[in-house]
């Protein structure tokens, strides 16, 4: 869809709004009235509470009501709304990313993914583990509160960017319950629950969770998600604290997709190839469901239904007391054991398939031997017609990747907050964190034959007679290299810190503010070396240089450490409008992840700092937040990958980058039945100091280039109306994503694209609610991203005609009824 249609859509969308009048979001629309009344409790300490409105620094607030309407499936999708964020979703539900103010890092790296305040995960950006695969959103999340910058890094480990806190209900005094049921067009059937109440004398319980079947909107021909969550926790309030008990347990795959294949148009417009419908196919299909990877030690079961499967148990612990007047200690534990696996079918380059024939396999050929090259169907045995298949004639070599990361840890954090007088009040905290992480890495991954296709059938390759009739096989069952990657590492950490934080409200207006945080990893472990070995099992290549594990373990043992320091003022004109700046110094830490592939790396401590400053409003009809920023990041680290003999082979590159920008966030309600939301944010992120040796061996500087995943631009405009005394609510998210580079050499662009979102709930009773959440209302095409496998820093794809890359799901449909008692 081009830029012109894709105004219209806007257009009709705002329309379409406005034609609905209701009220039925109204308490939405009354609760966002007052939003900067809300009661901040992330990123901050005290005995005091302090409203949104007050604080010195970005945050933003996700209700209950706007979680209700959205059911975001994904933590990203939950926070898409933010300003400062720009969020990419290539693998669907899960192992997303999430990047804040121009920092550089992918994944979940530079950001604290909080529940009720305790890390969920110690590191979220630990490799192929992203925070994201741990948390699910469901009915038992209450709210969401993000932090963008200033006291995140201060109160949170591997928070620099920000520190998300997705914030659970809790037991109350009476006893109430929900129970919703959700359907989407893509054979999604999902049951969330959660009752709580009293339970003997003060103590009050809550249990809650959900389960779900899920073929996901790319049809793989199999079901591609099943299982769910639970949690329970116990709470008591008492005269001088609190005390809270809680057990999670995540039992659950979900689908995880590699990607597709893409063309240009006449206008340079990304479509899909011939053959394949970028909106709902996918490569992944029954017939590369399964392999058996052929190894020195036997055979290695393969299965791209497990996708991304988590099986995670967590224990968490909180509670405060108060140990005199306006002195309290507060104190939370977390204790997880998880296994997770990451399958997928991952498409790795695309040709033709007369081209990759020869570029291939030519050498098998003898000169003037009259042989030719082939390629038949793996399981029919049928010819693949080398120039019309599919209408595009393409074959994809394919990644059958299977990465497998158990992960143990416990983390504990105490702090002792207190209030005085002292030249105006101050709210003091100093606190410690501790943090334990075990961490188990392997990997097993072959390269496998596909044509382009929805559900792509496997593929072998074959040496033909003249007359067709095969006379060799090239290639083992489809695979065409087993072994392309292999790792087996495992590795423990222990993080320690100390801070301090100060509050100084000097008059009723000024108030001044500051934290420190040291920080200490230690980091050990050991990494099995590789060998290439030639199994000799078949007459193909596939088993000719397989990569393996050699016996012998490399032990690592390395120790870090850095301090970060923030300072901050906000002065208040009036309740309702103040000003704030702020300077913020802070760190990134390696883990064990910076070893597990490499037992000699030598990582370093990434520093960043920040400036920002802002203006807030917040009135009853309308609320803005307008924060302008400044982010320096200093040895951002690029891991890439080279084929080195058939083996994917990573190494690293450091840079340096500055970031200006500019973020909005506001609301605007005129009437009962129309409030109007909106986020922005404009950034001009660039690398100051990137040069590199390529792989020709040339000395390249790509200083002052843009840098690659982030637009100029991206917003967010979201109309709502309300009808029937406010029974009816209708909105829409109007969502724009600039252009952007998917390489540092800036040759690979992503042309901008814009997608609408319908919701519409309905009170048929205060009880009785229903939920319409259309995804993509336009049907809209944008590729979110590239083929990082051909390279980040130097794209192998840049001016080719056909390429890899993720993109937008197309149009799904989801209903909801939903029964609270």
């Amino acid at each position: 869809m081009n830029i012109r249609v894709s105004r219209l859509a806007l257009s009709c969308a705002l329309c379409a709004g406005a034609a609905w009048i209701s009220p039925a979001f109204a308490q939405s629309a009354d609760t966002q009235a007052t939003s900067g009344d809300e009661i901040i409790v992330t990123g901050r300490a005290g005995t005091t509470q302090q409203k949104k409105v007050d604080t010195s620094y970005a945050i933003s607030t996700i209700s209950s009501e706007e979680l209700q309407m959205r059911s975001p499936i994904g933590v990203v999708e939950a926070l898409k709304q933010v300003p400062g964020f720009f969020i990419t979703n290539t693998s669907g539900e899960a192992s997303s990313g999430v990047r804040v103010r121009g920092i550089p890092s992918d994944g979940f790296q530079t950001v604290a993914l909080l529940e009720d305040g305790i890390p969920m995960q110690a590191d979220p950006g630990l490799g192929w583990l992203n925070g994201d695969q741990s948390l699910r959103y469901d009915q038992t999340v209450e709210r969401i509160e993000v932090v963008r910058g200033g006291p995140s890094s201060i109160f949170y480990s591997n928070a620099p960017g920000a520190a998300i806190n997705f914030i659970t209900r809790k037991g109350g005094e009476t006893m109430e319950g929900l129970v919703r049921y959700e359907g989407a067009d893509y054979g999604s059937h999902r049951v969330d629950a959660w009752v709580g109440g009293p339970l003997a004398g003060d103590w009050r319980f809550f249990i809650g969770g959900y389960y779900r079947l899920n073929d996901g909107p790319r049809d793989a021909g199999f079901r591609t998600g099943q299982g769910g969550q639970f949690r329970a926790n116990l709470s008591r309030e008492f005269a001088r604290g609190s005390i809270n008990l809680g057990i999670k347990r995540i039992d659950e795959r979900i689908s995880n997709w590699g990607g597709g294949v893409y063309t240009t148009d006449a206008d340079g417009n990304a479509i899909g190839v011939p053959g394949f419908d970028p909106k709902r196919d996918t490569i992944q299909g029954p017939e590369s469901r399964y392999f058996n990877f052929r190894t020195p030690n036997g055979s290695y079961a393969f299965d791209s239904g497990v996708g991304s499967t988590v099986k995670l148990t967590q224990y968490s612990f909180g509670g405060e007391y108060e140990l005199g007047d306006k002195v309290k200690l507060q104190h939370n534990m977390r204790y997880r054991e998880s296994w997770t696996r990451r399958n997928s079918i991952t498409p790795y380059s695309v040709a033709g398939a007369q081209a990759f024939l020869t570029g291939t396999f030519g050498k098998a050929i003898p000169a003037g031997s009259g042989l030719t090259l082939g390629l038949r169907y793996r399981d029919t045995g049928a010819t693949y017609d080398l120039a019309k298949a599919n209408g595009n004639g393409l074959v994809l070599v394919d990644l059958a990747r299977s990465y497998t990361t158990p992960l143990d840890e416990f983390v504990s954090d105490t702090r002792l907050v207190a209030s005085f007088e002292a030249a105006g009040e101050h709210n003091f905290a100093v606190g410690g964190y501790y943090a334990n992480v075990d961490e188990g890495f392997r990997t097993n991954s072959a390269a496998i034959l596909t044509e382009v296709a929805n559900q792509a059938r496997v593929l072998d390759a074959y040496v033909l007679t003249a007359t067709g009739t095969p006379v060799l096989k090239l290639s083992d069952n489809g695979v065409v290299a087993y072994g392309s990657e292999w790792n087996n590492a495992e590795g423990q950490s222990d993080t320690f810190a100390l801070y301090a934080s100060d509050e100084w409200q000097i008059t009723d207006k000024l108030r001044l503010d500051g934290g420190v945080r040291w920080e200490r990893i230690s980091i050990k472990g050991r990494v099995e070396g590789k060998r290439t070995v030639n199994l000799g099992q078949t007459s193909s290549i596939a088993d000719d240089a397989v990569a393996t594990g050699n016996g012998v373990f490399k032990p690592y043992d390395r120790s870090f450490d850095h301090t970060a320091w923030t300072v901050g003022a906000n002065y208040q004109f009036k309740p309702y409008f103040g000003t704030f700046v702020r300077y913020t110094n802070t760190f990134r830490l390696p883990n064990i992840s910076s070893f597990v592939t490499n037992a000699g790396a030598d990582p370093v401590v990434q520093t960043m700092n920040f400036i920002e400053a802002g203006l807030k409003f917040s009135r009853r009809k309308f609320d803005i937040y307008l924060t302008g920023f400044r982010t320096k990041y200093n040895s951002y680290e690029i891991t890439d990958f080279r084929n080195v003999g058939g083996t994917l082979t990573p190494f690293r590159v450091l840079g340096d980058t500055r970031t200006w920008g500019t973020e909005l966030e506001a609301g605007w309600r005129p009437t009962d039945w129309f409030d109007l939301h909106a986020s922005w944010t404009w950034q001009d992120a660039r690398f100051t100091n990137f040069v590199y040796t390529n792989n020709a061996g040339k000395l390249t500087d790509y200083s002052n280039h843009r840098m690659n995943g982030l637009p100029h631009n991206n917003f967010r405009i979201s109309p709502g109306v309300n009808l029937f005394g406010k029974a009816l609510r209708v909105e829409s998210d109007i969502n724009y994503s600039g252009q952007r580079y998917t390489d540092v050499a800036n040759e690979i662009s992503l042309k901008p694209f814009w997608v609408v979102d319908l919701t519409a709930r309905y009170e048929v009773t205060p009880q009785l609610q229903l939920n319409l959440i259309v995804n993509n209302l336009t049907n809209e095409f944008g590729l979110v991203n590239g083929n990082p496998r051909a390279g980040t820093i130097d794209n192998g794809e840049a001016g080719q005609a056909i390429f890899i890359g993720s993109s937008q799901f197309r149009r799904s449909f989801r209903g909801a009824i939903t029964y609270r008692f």
